[in-house]
């Protein structure tokens, strides 16, 4: 965790997704960033209970998020990621179930990035609408899809693939990253969160940094 924290200046947390930790583990890991880099930021993927298993449906869902948010509180996080399988499309049944789920959770001051995949890509408009009725953050890997704006931040993925033919398995080439660079001014945020989920994500983030002067 330290190496992280004195190289990097956020690191989002997926093991969560998996398995959420006890708070007071999540404690443990915050005081040891702090040690180093106190403004070291974390993110925090939400348990699959709530996306991909119960699918925002039932009190298990609503009971996985908040117990994702504790952990997020122990380790002073202020972001929480939705990450949807493709097979949750936008059928009216799951719409109205994340509307739902949407509407009741509280959020206790938790910005929630959302990141819709498979046929969502193709309807734009009503992400857009969920964004703005439901203050999400519309989340892509910037070498599939462009980001719905609705908030002065955006929150971006890379999976690997594109542009490689498989998930994880790529190195991002200084092109990519050049590419990827223009992206991100080209947002006109203030603030972007690139994240790398591929197997050199540690390499590539320090050569995107590299990249950017930081």
């Amino acid at each position: 965790m330290q190496l992280y924290a004195a190289h990097f200046p956020l690191v989002e947390v997926n093991s969560t997704f998996y398995k959420l930790p006890r708070p007071s583990t999540a404690a443990s890991w915050r005081a040891l960033a702090d040690e180093v880099n106190p403004a070291f930021e974390f993110t925090v993927k939400v348990h699959q209970d709530v996306t991909h298993t119960d699918r925002f449906r039932g009190e298990a869902s609503r009971r996985a998020f908040l117990d994702s948010m504790e952990v997020a509180r122990a380790l002073r996080a202020r972001i929480l990621l939705l990450q949807c399988p493709a097979s949750f499309g936008p059928t009216p049944e799951n719409v109205q179930a994340l509307r739902r789920f949407l509407a009741e959770v509280p959020r206790d001051g938790f910005i929630l990035v959302w990141e819709p995949r498979g046929a969502w890509e193709k309807e734009l408009e009503q992400v857009r609408e969920l964004c703005e009725a439901y203050d999400l953050v519309h989340c892509t890997d910037p070498f599939k899809a462009r980001p719905v704006r609705t908030q002065p931040f955006a929150y971006l993925r890379l999976h690997g693939a594109p542009p490689g033919t498989k998930m994880y398995r790529y190195t991002y080439t200084d092109a990519d990253l050049y590419w990827l660079r223009e992206q991100v001014l080209n947002l006109g945020a203030e603030l972007v969160y690139v994240l790398f989920n591929n197997d050199t994500m540690a390499q590539d983030a320090r050569r995107f940094r590299a990249l950017l002067g930081g």
